[in-house]
């Protein structure tokens, strides 16, 4: 059985941190982006990422793309 894909959306995801909890754990805080064009280029993002993270209070940690794709069952 072969299996195809179809690249589908992809997602655009921040992480902060908000400090520390009472166990001196870190707080990290994320907002995830829906409808990204899969042809979105990888440093557009980023330098969007780095552009949003300015506007929070909160210092940022991490940005992520994250890519779907839709697995077909070739006939």
């Amino acid at each position: 059985m072969a299996v195809i894909t179809n690249q589908a959306d992809s997602k655009f995801k921040i992480v902060v941190s908000a400090g520390v909890d009472d166990n001196n754990k870190a707080i990290l805080k994320s907002k995830t982006f829906s409808n990204v064009k899969a042809s979105a280029e990888n440093e557009d993002l980023y330098n969007l990422g780095v552009a949003i993270s300015d506007l929070q209070e909160y210092e940022l940690t991490n940005i992520l793309r994250i890519d779907e794709f839709e697995l077909i069952e070739e006939v």
